[in-house]
């Protein structure tokens, strides 16, 4: 049945969301799409345990064609996340666009532990970026089709901070992993591409079953609750319909709007430090002194750490619906972290050294899960809020090609050049988080005053307040 359909059909009077509607949904909908970002983290990033572990010897890659290999991912992602977008919302099924694409980057990562050389491993690099690119801004998107905007960024922080998960768990993994080099005839790394892509497969088919596509035809829900949750998230994103085809006049708009190219910024300065740490942490713990298997197990507790500050500070953030004070200070905290990484000695100072990591782990990944939220609640129409998503996450993987080639090992073991490029595209992300704050601030108080002297008609479009 339609979303049209259901209303016509109703007889009965909307209530809104009540508490124990949203957690009917939060218990179907939240968990299937965190398991699926948590095997896309999980799948990206295990190159940089596979590196600790003997990948770049055993393929005998050079430095830059390991940086090579890195960076091809990201290519990927950066030319197909808008075009994934939106044929997620053309097409309208995300329940079988999601864990289909779930579904062939698990393939790819299995096949990885077959690789024999550079070439072979690129070639997998390059698959898996296109396969994964369209998980995440999919995911956001998908996200805010459910969610009233007061209620979506913890959401969005849960999913998120299953990256911070899956970094923990990688690190348990690789450090077990490890220890079953030359059995079966592979070598530990390849064990980790092999068990990680398999278990990706079967969450791919978990959620074939399990993940719904639109509220107004969620199978979970009774009648009445369809409709109560379509009027609601309706009215709250200023009557703009949650279904439909694709609208490229609104797609148009979404690229006009500076605001977006705003957000933008923001997103390439918190995303090079993210994936600059993700993909060099092991490294980074490594050169501290500590052995190649205490070094997987040593990027657990930052990525935990960071799991619990996400969720916390989202939490905070929606109960004050406030986003760019969270931001900067979280922002803040990661510089501090990299400038004592950058002031202080690995060889006599290691303690220090990973103190500071933790503060470079909870800032980057707090403040990205902020960032990405934010983005979603300023943008009331669906189609210009695929685009912009799109556009937004598309431009931040442009960081993610840079973060690839910070850290050679002939800068070992400090590491300056990494730290302090981190350091740089921090002090962009808060520049930019300050300018957003400004013009949505002034954007609320002009419509404010339109509304006072009578110009604009509250509860219309044209009234729709950006979230600060």
């Amino acid at each position: 049945m339609s979303q049209k359909q259901i209303i016509q059909n109703a007889t009965f009077e909307i209530d809104g969301i009540d508490s124990a509607l949203l957690r009917k949904i939060d218990l179907r909908v939240v968990p299937m799409i965190t398991m699926l970002y948590f095997f896309s983290f999980l799948d990206r990033t295990s190159i940089s345990n596979a590196r600790v572990a003997g990948l770049q010897t055993d393929l005998k890659l050079s430095n830059t064609q390991y940086n090579i290999a890195l960076s091809v991912l990201f290519v990927s992602y950066v030319s197909w996340e808008i075009p994934s977008n939106l044929l997620l919302k053309r097409f309208s099924r995300p329940s079988l666009y999601l864990p289909s694409i779930v579904l062939a980057w698990g393939i790819i990562t299995t096949l990885t532990c077959l690789v024999q050389n550079f070439a072979g491993l690129v070639a997998c690099r390059v698959f898996l970026g296109f396969t994964e690119a369209g998980l995440f801004p999919g995911a956001i998107f998908y996200l805010s089709l459910w969610y009233q905007r007061r209620h979506l960024l913890l959401r969005v922080a849960i999913f998120f901070s299953s990256a911070t998960l899956a970094g923990a768990f990688s690190g348990l993994l690789a450090t077990g992993l490890t220890k079953l080099n030359k059995r079966g005839g592979l070598e530990g790394w390849r064990w980790l591409f092999a068990i990680e892509g398999l278990m990706t497969i079967a969450g791919a088919i978990v959620a074939f079953f399990f993940l719904a596509d639109f509220p107004a035809t969620a199978k979970f829900l009774s009648p009445d609750e369809r409709l109560r949750v379509v009027q609601t998230l309706e009215k709250d994103w200023s009557g703009h319909k949650l279904e439909g085809g694709l609208d490229w006049h609104q797609v148009r708009k979404a690229f006009k709007d500076y605001r977006v190219y705003l957000f933008g910024l923001l997103c390439i300065g918190i995303a090079l430090p993210t994936f600059s740490f993700a993909l060099f942490l092991p490294s980074i713990i490594s050169a501290m002194g500590f052995s190649a298997i205490l070094a997987q197990a040593l990027t657990v507790p930052p990525y935990a750490c960071a799991f619990f500050s996400c969720i916390g500070t989202s939490y905070l953030s929606d109960r004050t619906q406030r986003r760019a004070p969270f931001i900067l200070f979280w922002t803040a905290v990661a510089m501090v972290g990299y400038i004592i990484l950058l002031a202080t000695n690995t060889k006599t100072q290691p303690a220090v050294q990973y103190f500071s990591v933790f503060l470079c782990a909870t800032g980057i990944f707090t403040a990205s899960a902020l960032n990405i939220g934010w983005l979603s609640n300023q943008i009331p129409n669906a189609s210009k809020r695929a685009a912009g998503a799109g556009f937004q996450l598309s431009v931040g993987q442009l960081g993610g090609v840079a973060a690839a080639y910070i850290y050679p090992r002939t800068d070992a073991p400090r590491y300056r050049t990494g730290h302090a490029t981190a350091l740089g595209f921090l002090c962009l992300a808060l520049l930019s988080t300050s300018a957003i704050w400004v013009v949505l601030a002034r954007s609320n108080r002009q419509i404010d005053e339109a509304v006072a002297r009578g110009q604009l008609k509250e509860g219309s479009e044209e009234t729709f307040r950006y979230t600060l």
